[in-house]
């Protein structure tokens, strides 16, 4: 309930519903039925806040309901096409800016309408050449970007096929019954030729994608993540894959090679990049020949360290650490070290036992990487951890100040020393515990150990006269 009620209040989310009023002239019940349901604030949240969720659509469906997700629905309807501006996450401040908003049915009326009517050159017999070439470039354009948002809407790559393919000058000049030799068109070479172009930047920023880069950007994905890069890669290269092989596609590069275009063998080396991705993003299993290599494995580990990273956080609810029972907290600090500690022991034994999963026709590939590679964040999750046991074990024994009496001639001093170091103590104490600090995050710039100091050693530094004198009494 809580949840729902900070959504509500969301400054974001009211400018998602201004967009759904304004584009999909949705009513103030549908939204507010839509906006009820836990599956659609869960996706509205995931890609306002987290990285893998790049786009987001909303669509109404039968009956006028409203409906979200980042897939296209399978019926015809109007979408509004919500896409992150070169950022991973929506800030709650500058948002407008961070966000790009299209409206994805624009690729119906323009394919069936706009296009039909001003590509025809019947609709243009009496425009001057100049000014009739000028449209059909623009017209060039327009459908490319049309195209191309729709591609991003529905999550995938979608090459633009130039209107030049269906001309008769076209068709003609594949007709393998007319000899070599026949006139160029220039026009038409150059037309395709700068559309080869922007296919193989299209198809070389789906090829160059690495399930790495979050690792490389600071974030902590976990193995989910992994396999969901390489399902939706490998959907996105097959849809690439078939559109190269489509009729239309394989009639432009004939073209090309009739031409002896510079610029066929430079894409034919594409699609062959392509087929290789293809068969290696299909390949993604225990054998894989591709998936064996020190950069995938590292990138798998530190997957899978993030994973019991967070199951750790989860466990230990670092914000809540020091507001729990203090011994509670300490056992589950011990649990979480021990955890960690056998992680680590298992990878250095099942890194020694890799050539006992190879065949003897097989070449061995030992995990011959530092494990520093793999270990690098949850070593200093362990060194944080290690430091707040230290500082739970420490506080308990400085608890016990509480139970101290002192007797003899100078038990009323000592125990008036004593009561005062409890006291201050109790002080530090009680400010940690209702303070923000998470001793977990590594991007905390005050440092354990520097926490420790300040908390458990300096009431010991102010009070050293007296509790010299209390050991030399005791």
């Amino acid at each position: 309930m809580e949840e729902q009620v900070g959504l509500l209040s969301d400054e974001r989310v009211d400018f998602l519903r201004e967009q759904a009023f304004c584009v999909l002239r949705v009513k103030t019940d549908k939204w507010n039925r839509f906006i009820a349901a836990e599956e659609n604030q869960k996706i509205i949240m995931d890609f306002l806040d987290h990285i893998w969720s790049s786009r987001l659509l909303l669509f109404t469906g039968p009956g006028g309901t409203l409906h979200a997700g980042d897939t296209s629905p399978p019926w015809k309807t109007k979408l509004l096409c919500v896409l992150k501006k070169g950022v991973k996450r929506i800030a709650h401040q500058g948002f407008r800016h961070q966000l790009r908003l299209g409206e994805v049915s624009l690729s119906v009326h323009c394919a069936q309408v706009l296009v039909c009517v001003l590509s025809n050159s019947l609709n243009h017999e009496d425009w001057p050449r100049v000014v009739s070439d000028d449209i059909h470039r623009h017209l060039e354009k327009l459908r490319s970007r049309v195209v191309t948002l729709r591609g991003c809407a529905e999550g995938q790559t979608l090459l633009p096929l130039p209107l030049t393919t269906t001309f008769p000058l076209f068709l003609q000049c594949l007709n393998p019954q007319i000899p070599t030799g026949w006139p160029l068109d220039g026009g038409l070479l150059y037309s395709i030729e700068t559309l080869i172009v922007e296919w193989s930047g299209q198809i070389w920023n789906v090829l160059k994608k690495d399930s790495g880069m979050m690792l490389l950007q600071g974030e902590h994905p976990g193995p989910s993540m992994e396999l969901q890069f390489w399902s939706s890669q490998r959907k996105n290269l097959l849809g690439i894959q078939s559109q190269i092989q489509s009729p239309k596609v394989q009639r432009i590069l004939e073209y090309l090679r009739n031409v002896k275009s510079s610029y066929y063998s430079s894409f034919k080396e594409v699609c062959h990049k392509v087929d290789e991705a293809v068969l290696e993003a299909q390949d993604i299993d225990l054998c894989s020949k591709y998936y064996c290599t020190p950069k995938r494995i590292v990138v798998l580990l530190q997957e899978f360290c993030n994973l019991i990273i967070e199951k750790a956080v989860g466990y230990l609810i670092p914000e809540e650490l020091f507001k729990m029972e203090l011994e509670e907290g300490v056992e589950r600090v011990q649990i979480t070290i021990s955890v960690l500690r056998n992680l680590k022991q298992l990878f250095h034994t099942y890194r020694q036992s890799i050539p006992k999963y190879y065949k003897h026709s097989q070449t061995i590939k030992l995990w011959d990487f530092p494990a520093t590679l793999v270990f690098q964040r949850s070593d200093r999750i362990m060194e944080r951890l290690l430091m707040t046991e230290v500082r739970g074990l420490t506080t308990l024994d400085f608890l016990k100040l509480e139970k101290v009496e002192l007797g003899g001639s100078r038990g009323k001093i000592l125990s008036e020393v004593v009561f005062s170091m409890n006291e201050e103590f109790q002080d530090r104490w009680r400010a940690l515990r209702e303070s923000k600090y998470d001793p977990l995050d590594c991007t905390n710039n005050v440092r354990s150990s520097e926490v420790v100091a300040v908390f458990l050693i300096s009431p010991i530094i102010i009070n050293m006269p007296q509790t010299t004198v209390i050991h030399s009494h005791l």
